[in-house]
């Protein structure tokens, strides 16, 4: 117990049982829209910024216009390209969620765009358990 490797091994525990919550939260979210989510169709409006990559290429992520019940809604995607998949006017497959009442949550139907959030989470928690039980 007095020896720090202990500690650094619970450390790397705990930090990989955090990463492990917040990918399980993406197979939540995953779940949520894909089972529960209704499909719909909406169109590509305009490309956002999203900075530069490494060698100075504008990335550009895709706004979705999806018309529900008579209102307009525009959501970006997460993911981002040098030279995004769709043009504007395409139309795309998406889903909705209603989270209350008046609320709706919109995503891109994709599975790159569902595992974005927690696969690098995943990763890294994964060695980081393995870093901490052999440690241990």
């Amino acid at each position: 117990m007095k020896e720090p490797k202990y500690w650094i091994a619970r450390l790397f525990v705990l930090l990989a049982i955090f990463l492990l919550l917040l990918a399980m939260n993406t197979v939540r979210k995953w779940i949520r829209f894909r089972i529960f989510g209704i499909p719909l169709t909406g169109s590509v409006v305009s490309f956002v910024s999203r900075g530069r990559d490494r060698y100075q290429v504008p990335l550009l992520s895709l706004e979705i216009l999806v018309e529900v019940d008579g209102k307009e809604y525009r959501f970006p995607t997460n993911l981002h390209w040098n030279a995004p998949p769709y043009r504007i006017g395409d139309s795309v497959p998406v889903r909705m969620v209603r989270v209350s009442q008046n609320e709706l949550t919109f995503m891109w139907d994709h599975l790159e765009e569902y595992v974005t959030d927690g696969f690098f989470a995943l990763v890294i928690g994964l060695v980081l358990l393995v870093m901490g039980i052999g440690f241990w």
